[in-house]
């Protein structure tokens, strides 16, 4: 080969490569399901082109609302925080949450809408077979306390921009932000709102169950009433409730026990008012636990995250013939690199079909993002992974997804670039049948989240609620073509 033409071949890879290394781009997932929707992107956690550019145009002109600047390590409770309120302190504002472009594929509905409490918080349809409208309930030390959004009408595609009420108690029927623009903080102009304690309640048959300050778990009837204690869990920690057929209530949470070993935290299931049954393995530890309805009993996930490696396991449990609790056996569904105390997850379900275990992970040394792993029957061992990488780690990364609704939607938090500090965003995205994750929408930018919770109306419209150092906000979605 002559000089001039290697000099060439040289020069061509050369730039070649220093297009594919400076993009900063996230690697992409698989391609999307044959028939899957022209407008949604790939399998990529980066929007497409389009949207992106868009988004940025109109982060231009989005009214601010504060992210915060708190550290990622104080997103969400640590397994040996002191208290559950602790894990998540006040920052200082600078920096701004902007709003996705309205044609990004979820349209802004209603909201941002600041709400009177900041903390974890549970998106609650007091009737569920109509799934219409959406309360908050929040977590004041194992009180349940109910917060309904003051929304104004629904947003139409060119509605102008406009202010909405800072906090969802105040009763005011101020519109609400039109599409691109943001509701103001929490505190602007008013009291700093009060803060809801970690974790966040949960709801089944006609029951809500919260956890106090001391790690002391209650059932108490939505219509109120006597709220006896069911457990000692571990404070802060995460706990999951689902109901079962006959309007029995099945509650799932971590707890310390003492062995030979030292302190171990393990996962505990309790039927009604009944004793708790351990559903982990006596020293495996366990540090997230997550319950879903399933084929007529309930489907339980776990993680253990230890210093070098991530077991997730999950196993079925249901009602014998004398309406006991029974146990399926234990499977070790994936392994994944090292994890650490905070690293949490979501059980993902559509109307009908297989369930999916989400959890934002470390896939190597070198590469980070959502693994999907999914359940058609019984969990078994060692069970593939679809990984949707993200740009960088993130610890924690928040992440929720539907349940009982197809198709089902995540919402999860990412980086938006590789680069160490970058923000982080809100992105919701659909999965496939396969477990393929394919990114609708950036809802939002800020600088930190410290939680997220979804739900899908019977209109198809997603509800999000999320926490950030300034505030909870709630705001509803349309998902578009």
């Amino acid at each position: 080969m002559s000089s001039s033409r290697l000099r060439a071949c040289l020069l061509a890879l050369a730039a070649l490569a220093a297009c594919r290394g400076g993009s900063g781009a996230p690697e992409a997932g698989p391609a999307p399901a044959p028939g899957a929707d022209a407008a949604a992107p790939a399998s990529s956690v980066a929007p497409a082109p389009a949207a992106a550019a868009s988004a940025t145009a109109t982060a231009a002109s989005a009214a601010a609302l504060d992210a915060g600047a708190a550290a990622d390590a104080a997103a969400a409770p640590d397994a040996a925080a002191a208290a559950p309120d602790a894990a998540a302190p006040d920052a200082a504002a600078d920096a701004a949450v902007t709003a996705a472009a309205p044609d990004a594929g979820c349209k802004l509905r209603r909201g941002p809408l600041a709400l009177s409490l900041r903390g974890p918080a549970l998106l609650w349809a007091p009737d569920d077979a109509a799934r219409s409208d959406f309360r908050v309930i929040f977590n004041r030390d194992g009180v349940a306390q109910h917060v309904t959004p003051a929304f104004g009408a629904l947003l139409g595609p060119l509605s102008p921009r406009q202010q909405s009420s800072p906090d969802a108690g105040a009763g005011s029927a101020t519109p609400d932000a039109g599409a691109g623009s943001a509701t103001p903080d929490a505190g602007a102009g008013s009291e700093e709102p009060a803060r809801a304690s970690w974790p966040a309640c949960e709801v089944a048959s006609g029951f809500v169950f919260c956890m106090d300050q001391g790690g002391t778990i209650r059932r108490t009837p939505l219509a109120g009433g006597a709220a006896p204690p069911l457990g000692a869990g571990r404070r802060g920690t995460s706990i999951s409730a689902v109901s079962l057929p006959g309007g029995r209530t099945l509650l799932a949470f971590l707890s310390d026990r003492k062995t030979s070993e030292g302190a171990v935290t393990q996962a505990f299931a309790v039927l009604d008012d009944g004793p708790a049954v351990p559903l982990s393995a006596e020293g495996s530890g366990a540090t997230f636990v997550a319950l879903s309805p399933w084929k007529g009993g309930a489907l339980a996930m776990y993680i253990d995250a230890r210093s070098a490696l991530t077991p997730v396991h999950a196993r079925t449990l249901g009602l014998t013939a004398e309406g006991k609790l029974e146990l399926g056996p234990d499977a070790v569904l994936f392994v994944g690199d090292a994890g650490e105390s905070r690293m949490g997850g979501a059980l993902a379900r559509g109307a009908d079909g297989p369930a999916y275990v989400l959890l934002p992970a470390a896939r190597d040394i070198s590469a980070f993002g959502m693994a999907a792993i999914r359940i058609d029957d019984a969990p078994r061992d060692d069970m593939p992974a679809v990984w949707s990488l993200y740009p960088n780690g993130l610890s924690p990364a928040p992440i929720a997804a539907t349940r009982g609704v197809t198709p089902i939607h995540v919402a999860r938090v990412r980086p938006t670039a590789r680069e160490p500090g970058a923000r982080h965003a809100l992105e919701l995205g659909q999965l496939d049948g396969e477990g393929r994750f394919h990114a609708r929408c950036l809802a939002l930018e800020g600088r930190s989240f410290k939680h997220v919770a979804i739900e899908a109306d019977r209109d198809g419209s997603l509800w999000l609620a999320y926490t950030t150092s300034a505030g909870t906000f709630i705001e509803q979605r349309a998902v578009g073509p």
